[in-house]
């Protein structure tokens, strides 16, 4: 995995880290990032043509090899979320307190194994989307 967009992240805001790739959510540039003291899984958004926004999966295996959302105790410091449409690119950037709001793990609700998210530029919203980009908007640095 090439991690483009955290390579570019990092030296638009003169940060040192480094990173390493996992083999669950390949597809979605999939890694465990180290920035400074803190710990962060990096997955890169895919944008799909039929929907605004885009999506990205963010679970882990179980004992049994299930897939299933990440708990809250097992997320390290967050979520870095890349997302790239054309000429625009961001981060997403959600610390655990935002995945728990939100309901991406798993402990005071059952989690998501994916999610999408929504950059300030996506248009053409419905309602559920609006709400959804207003609660991820705090957590949304473009670069």
């Amino acid at each position: 995995m090439k991690f483009e967009s955290f390579y570019r992240f990092m030296a638009s805001f003169n940060l040192e880290g480094t990173i390493n790739g996992t083999s669950d959510n390949a597809n979605y540039e999939s890694g465990i990032a180290e920035l400074g003291a803190k710990t962060w899984h990096v997955r890169t958004a895919r944008t799909t043509p039929s929907k605004p926004g885009a999506f990205v999966a963010f679970w882990q295996r179980n004992h049994e090899g299930e897939s299933v959302p990440f708990e809250d105790s097992s997320c390290g410091d967050g979520l870095l979320v890349f997302v790239i449409q054309g000429d625009h690119r961001g981060v997403f950037q959600f610390s655990n307190q935002d995945l728990q709001r939100l309901g991406i793990t798993s402990g005071a609700t059952p989690g998501k194994r994916g999610f999408r998210v929504y950059p300030p530029w996506s248009e053409g919203l419905n309602s559920n989307a609006l709400k959804t980009q207003k609660q991820q908007q705090a957590s949304f640095t473009e670069f």
